[in-house]
């Protein structure tokens, strides 16, 4: 029994300074970078009230973003 806990408080230690290591050297806990977390700008469909990301969105002549083509057709018109 003495030497399972000992092997459990040897492993805790060993995967504690691991973890420090890799903080160390990556800055963060998490190991991603600031390039994985880009934010992107989420825009309400003027038709259904659905916030979608801009990049995905439809844009009509007036300004007005939907979040597909039907629902600008619907709102808008041809």
């Amino acid at each position: 029994m003495k030497l399972l806990l000992w092997a459990a408080i040897g492993f805790i230690v060993v995967m504690w300074l691991l973890r420090s290591n890799k903080v160390s050297s990556t800055g963060h806990a998490s190991g991603t970078s600031n390039k994985d977390k880009l934010i992107e700008p989420m825009v309400q469909c003027a038709h259904c009230g659905v916030y979608i990301p801009a990049s995905e969105s439809v844009t009509a002549a007036s300004g007005k973003v939907f979040c597909s083509d039907e629902h600008r057709l619907k709102h808008v018109g041809p």
